[in-house]
């Protein structure tokens, strides 16, 4: 398992409100989480900060006594309730933080996150950050959106290729800290040997389409991989996210099994 990950604050911003988390437990155990700050609300900087740090606390607490363990294995159920707990805990810290500091009212942040064992995927998200499997010639978007563009979509009041053109892509519906509470998605996917998981903001996927980012993970790494050439990987990610406007912070974090 090879992982590396890299944030950029873009071509217009004046801050990177983005923040990433990627942490290696052990050859086949690591943790990766994206937030993004809400650009238009207060504490955005400081919003995904707290919630990236806060919920990779929770989860080391739970992960830590399992690794080196052979005795003590980790269930689907408990990862599940121990994910969607570090959410919890992430949005208390944020809204928290906010009631103490009437300057950060309305502070928030997406949440993406994924903890790899094995060849197992567990991942939770809240907002419009994502995550991307690729292999091959494929790339498919595991999590879904928590956005307005994403609700006229289901509701078939707009088309896909209207949807590329949308003016307010960086509306979402859920985010992390705005409310007392807030409902992640739980998504297990099982993966093969060779693939890559991306887990990115919408810096990078309003910029670079998915057949280019597959292009520029899979097709240059083909002839072979290690920790220096995912990092080149993952910036060259950045900088054509940059190139064709680079008009919001951009992060990208990739793991290949």
């Amino acid at each position: 398992m090879i992982c590396s990950g890299n944030t950029d604050i873009g071509m217009k911003r004046d801050s990177n409100q983005d923040t990433f988390i990627l942490k290696t437990y052990s050859e086949k155990t690591c943790l990766c989480v994206v937030c993004d700050g809400m650009g238009g609300a207060k504490g955005g900087k400081e919003a995904s900060k707290i919630a990236a740090e806060k919920f990779v606390s929770v989860m080391d607490d739970f992960i830590s006594p399992y690794i080196g363990r052979k005795d003590r294995n980790l269930h689907s159920n408990d990862i599940k309730e121990a994910l969607l707990d570090a959410v919890d805990q992430a949005n208390n810290a944020v809204y928290q933080y906010a009631q103490d500091h009437s300057s950060m009212k309305g502070m928030g942040t997406t949440l993406v996150a994924a903890l790899i064992i094995n060849r197992t995927v567990f991942s939770v998200n809240v907002g419009d950050s994502r995550m991307y499997f690729m292999k091959g010639s494929k790339i498919k978007q595991i999590t879904k959106d928590h956005s307005y563009l994403q609700y006229l979509l289901d509701m078939g009041q707009i088309s896909e290729k209207d949807a590329l053109n949308f003016p307010n892509k960086n509306v979402i519906t859920r985010a992390v800290g705005t409310e007392i509470s807030v409902r992640a998605d739980f998504i297990k996917e099982s993966v093969s040997d060779g693939a890559y998981i991306m887990l990115c903001t919408d810096g990078l996927t309003n910029f670079v389409d998915n057949e280019l980012i597959r292009s520029i993970v899979v097709d240059e790494t083909s002839k072979g991989l290690d920790q220096i050439k995912l990092s080149l990987v993952v910036r060259r990610l950045i900088d054509t996210a940059n190139k064709n406007g680079g008009a919001d912070n951009i992060t990208a974090a990739i793991i290949k099994l």
